[in-house]
């Protein structure tokens, strides 16, 4: 028998199962979380597993994976026990540590990560967008009109989409404890273009047939949220939901 490796600082779900690395199997959360409302936000500490945990979902949802789905989960609760959910959905991730904190970069540096995150998108999922639409798309200056060109086109198509936020609060916490509360409240108050961000996903929400159709977001502290709650108040807090603790 072979000894399983400990996929030490691994976030990707399907290189652990590909490299037969040690997973502890928690897949049976799946059917908890699609009991809750469908936007979703949870926040867990540091090395918890929260970004392993938002990759194995993308794995589960991604509707370009229907093919991997036996090699990826054959030997899980959720592999025994799908959801009429799994592989039904085009996703999108956002992982903000990837954002730069630094005060004086960070609004350009936000702008060009979503920029980059959704030109992706639409590269992943070209089946389902005509070049037309994705040159428009694309030529956009700004995210908003990126994100609601992009939303509203999924909705009068019915395309269902599953965004994953990972590490939510991550520079808005450096910039806190680094450049001050009246700079991370430039931020998280007003114009701010991160409240902005989440004041756009709220409205895209509220669409009829919204292409957005569900919604999981982490991060290590609720107090960024407490400052955009204006700008998203549909989240529903699960972190202390008894099911899925």
């Amino acid at each position: 028998m072979q000894i399983k490796k400990i996929p030490y600082g691994d976030s990707d779900y399907g290189k652990i199962i590909a490299q037969n690395k040690l997973y502890v199997d928690k897949t049976r959360f799946i059917h908890e979380l699609e009991s809750l409302p469908d936007y979703i936000f949870l926040i867990r500490p540091r090395r918890f597993g929260k970004s392993l945990w938002i990759n194995l979902l993308q794995y589960y949802y991604d509707s370009n994976r229907k093919d991997q789905f036996d090699t990826l989960f054959k030997d899980t609760f959720i592999g025994k026990n799908p959801t009429p959910n799994k592989n039904k959905y085009l996703t999108i991730a956002f992982n903000f540590a990837m954002v730069d904190p630094n005060f004086d970069r960070v609004q350009d540096a936000f702008q060009r990560y979503i920029d980059k995150v959704i030109n992706d998108f639409l590269e992943r999922y070209l089946q389902y967008f005509d070049h037309e639409k994705i040159s428009e798309i694309k030529s956009y200056a700004s995210i908003d009109e990126k994100l609601q060109e992009l939303f509203f086109y999924c909705a009068r198509h019915q395309l269902k989409v599953y965004m994953f936020i990972d590490e939510y609060d991550n520079f808005t916490n450096t910039i806190l404890s680094t450049s001050g509360k009246v700079r991370y409240l430039d931020l998280t108050h007003g114009q701010g273009a991160f409240r902005y961000f989440f004041n756009l996903l709220k409205g895209l929400t509220s669409m009829p047939d919204s292409g957005l159709d569900k919604l999981f977001i982490t991060g290590v502290s609720p107090v960024t949220m407490d400052d955009v709650t204006s700008g998203f108040n549909i989240g529903t807090n699960v972190s202390l939901n008894k099911n899925i603790n």
